[in-house]
C-alpha cells in the first residue's frame, strides 16, 4: 500500500510550526510523516516530487491568491487524496463554497489541534491514538443539528426550512456526513450515530 503523509499549508509560520509539531507526534504511531510549506507552489512541488499519497491541510486565507482557486489547483493533484481547509474565516460562509470547490471538510482554526488530528484520522479511516469512535467528536454544530433532524425523518427540504439555509447547503452537509461515518445513505448515518450516542 501506497504510504501516506501529511502536509501543511499556512503562511505563518508560528503556528504551521506548532501543528506541525503537535500533529507529528500524534501520527508518529500511525508512521504517517507531516510537512510544513508556507505556498501553494512550495506544496505542489512536494506533491511532484514524492512517491507518497498525501493529505493536505489548507490555509483557506494565503497571501496574493484566491483560496477557492487553490483548493482546485491541489485537487488537480493526482497524489492528493483528501483536503482539509482551516481557516479563522467565518464557517458558517466558507465551509459550503470549500466543499463546493472540492475540499472534503472545513475546520475552524477555533478547533483544538486535537479536533484536528481527530477529524484527519476520521478522514483516513484510522483509530485515535485514545481509541475513542471516530465519529464521536467528528462533526461540526451545523452538521450534528442536521443529523438530528435525519433522526427524526425530516427530509432535506424540511430540515432546509428549519434551520433557514438552503436545501443544497443541506445536501453538502449531508455528504460531509456520509463521509465521516464511511456510510452511503441516510438510513446508515442515523444507524451509526444512535449506536454512539449523538441522536436519540
Amino acid at each position: 500500500m501506497t504510504p501516506i503523509s501529511l502536509l501543511i499549508i499556512d503562511d505563518h509560520p508560528v503556528y504551521r510550526d506548532a501543528l506541525c509539531e503537535k500533529l507529528t507526534q500524534d501520527f508518529r504511531p500511525h508512521q504517517i510523516t507531516v510537512i510544513g510549506v508556507s505556498d501553494i507552489a512550495e506544496a505542489e512541488n512536494v506533491l511532484r516530487k514524492s512517491s507518497n499519497h498525501w493529505l493536505a491541510l489548507l490555509d483557506l486565507k494565503l497571501p496574493n491568491s484566491d483560496p477557492l482557486d487553490n483548493i482546485q489547483a491541489l485537487k488537480q493533484h493526482d497524489k492528493l487524496r483528501n483536503l482539509i481547509v482551516i481557516s479563522g474565516l467565518d464557517e458558517d460562509v466558507w465551509e459550503v463554497k470549500c466543499i463546493k470547490a472540492g475540499a472534503d471538510i472545513f475546520i475552524s482554526k477555533n478547533n483544538t489541534s486535537q479536533f484536528i488530528y481527530k477529524k484527519i484520522c476520521d478522514l483516513l479511516h484510522i483509530s485515535y491514538a485514545d481509541d475513542l469512535p471516530p465519529s464521536k467528536s467528528a462533526l461540526t454544530k451545523r452538521q450534528t443539528d442536521i443529523l438530528r433532524l435525519m433522526a427524526m425523518g425530516d427530509s432535506n427540504k424540511i430540515i432546509a426550512e428549519h434551520l433557514l439555509i438552503s436545501e443544497q447547503t443541506v445536501k453538502i452537509h449531508v455528504a460531509a456526513i456520509f463521509r465521516i461515518f464511511n456510510v452511503s445513505n441516510r438510513t446508515q448515518a442515523v444507524y451509526k450515530a444512535r449506536s454512539l450516542g449523538l441522536v436519540s
